[in-house]
């Protein structure tokens, strides 16, 4: 097993009475696999996946549980070692490229980022895998976009450039949280295929986080179903959406729009 979560349990101390945002969520991902973790806005589904990334470090915050990736506990990790993790076995794919892209650097910087701090390389080294992942990741004319700024792509291209960047170090573990959601239905289904396309030829796991319930039938192995911080209903992603146990996961699938022809 790559990733197990036990008992998770996140809250904020900064009003008069805590508040509980994830609470005792269990969860576990093995290698190679795509588990999605869906629910609406506040449901604690980017809270758990922060968790794993090491990203929850704020003063007013209580972490609690244990959180077992490749058999080393996360939560109880000193900085050095988990930002040896960070962006080398461990990466993610933030919902808003354009806010999480540096506008006054070049992307091809920018995607050897994880190379620069991981790994003894040179700069021609750098440069070849930057490009090569610029290539996998489907963008056209690669050596073009390595030269580019963000503001110079289109927000498909740039999100693109945000999974290639994610990618480069080839992690064991890729998290994306709502990674589709800035784009166009079109892209979107790109961007979809193009994740599918890495997890099989590369076997890394994905944990792909949603609200759309739709993305993560298209996408996933297992489900994850989440309401105010706690897990509602968990299990493979067809025995989910064929047979809902739980009355708030049927609701969700009820709202998927459906499209007659």
């Amino acid at each position: 097993m790559l990733l197990e979560i036990k008992d998770l349990t996140i809250e904020f101390h900064d009003h008069s009475l805590p508040e509980t945002v994830v609470e005792e969520v269990d969860i576990c991902l093995d290698e190679g696999e795509i588990l999605g973790i869906v629910g609406e806005s506040g449901s604690g589904k980017s809270m758990t996946a922060l968790a794993v990334a090491g990203l929850l470090n704020r003063k007013d915050m209580e972490k609690r549980g244990e959180i077992f990736f490749d058999g080393k506990e996360l939560l109880s990790m000193n900085r050095k070692d988990l930002r040896s993790l960070q962006g080398n076995d461990i990466s993610v794919i933030f919902q808003e490229p354009m806010t999480a892209l540096n506008p006054t650097m070049k992307i091809g910087k920018q995607v050897e980022e994880s190379l620069r701090i991981h790994f003894d390389m040179s700069k021609e080294e750098r440069r070849k895998l930057a490009i090569s992942w610029l290539d996998k990741v489907e963008l056209p004319d690669p050596e073009r976009v390595y030269e580019s700024y963000p503001h110079e792509l289109s927000g498909g291209m740039r999100q693109r450039v945000m999974i290639a960047a994610a990618m480069v170090s080839e992690p064991k573990l890729l998290i994306a949280d709502e990674p589709t959601t800035a784009l166009d239905v079109t892209v979107q289904a790109q961007i979809i295929k193009l994740l599918k396309k890495l997890n099989e030829d590369k076997k890394i796991a994905i944990m792909f986080i949603s609200h759309d319930l739709s993305l993560i039938r298209q996408i996933c192995d297992r489900v994850v179903v989440m309401q105010d911080g706690k897990i509602v209903e968990q299990g493979k992603c067809r025995d989910i959406f064929e047979c809902p146990k739980e009355d708030y996961t049927k609701r969700l699938i009820e709202a998927i729009p459906k499209v007659e022809l």
